[in-house]
């Protein structure tokens, strides 16, 4: 069967196509069509994946423009990018699920009840609401809500840059407990890095993860 008009992954899913992979997705207020990820398995599944971190292939040190638009390969390593995820979320209710894999096996995971960004006008600034999950009692993002910065756009609440700090693009508020698009670092160079893919408060703030992924889909389904 064909893939209908879908915007997001749960419309695909709700179709009738079940099994995980790369499909098409017509965001309404965009142009052109966007090639995505979208995972049918995870918690009933539906989900449209924002983000994935897998093994380094791809370079996640961008300037705002492309986290804007988007890069990499959605079979793989890739950002969906800012203005796709403002539009789905400011349409409907989205739920975000962080997932974390570190180089020793574990996994963890955060929920998010409610996510959205921001437009491109208001800095792509992210409204979360309602955490639970495995990723430690507290949220690795800051729940009231901080401006996207890139290296070339400084949008932080902090003196210094974190985004040239820290590297990639990210919510960081005062630099943050998080940043899933640090730089990615192999195995045995893992830790001591305040630059890596971290998340505070599953294995501290210099230790950078093997594996991430970022996904949403509507509250209701």
């Amino acid at each position: 069967k064909e893939q209908q008009v879908s915007q997001d992954c749960a419309q695909t899913r709700r179709a009738g196509f079940n099994a995980s992979g790369v499909y098409t997705l017509h965001v309404a207020n965009m142009t052109d069509p966007r090639k995505v990820f979208c995972d049918m398995e995870t918690d009933r599944g539906g989900w449209t994946v924002i983000q994935r971190r897998a093994n380094g292939s791809v370079n996640f040190q961008r300037k705002w423009k492309e986290y804007k638009q988007g890069f990499g390969d959605p079979a793989g390593e890739y950002w969906l990018g800012n203005e796709a995820v403002h539009l789905l979320t400011s349409q409907a209710s989205y739920s975000l699920r962080v997932e974390l894999l570190d180089w020793e096996g574990n996994q963890a995971y955060a929920h998010y009840e409610t996510f959205r960004l921001g437009s491109e006008h208001h800095l792509y600034r992210i409204s979360l609401k309602g955490y639970s999950g495995t990723a430690g009692q507290q949220s690795g993002l800051v729940l009231q809500g901080t401006n996207f910065s890139t290296r070339d756009s400084d949008n932080d609440n902090c003196l210094c840059k974190c985004a040239q700090m820290l590297s990639g693009g990210w919510w960081f508020d005062a630099c943050g407990l998080s940043n899933l698009n640090g730089i990615y670092y192999p195995a045995k160079h893992n830790v001591r890095k305040l630059n890596g893919i971290r998340w505070h408060y599953f294995q501290g703030p210099s230790y950078s993860l093997k594996g991430t992924r970022m996904m949403i889909r509507p509250s209701d389904f």
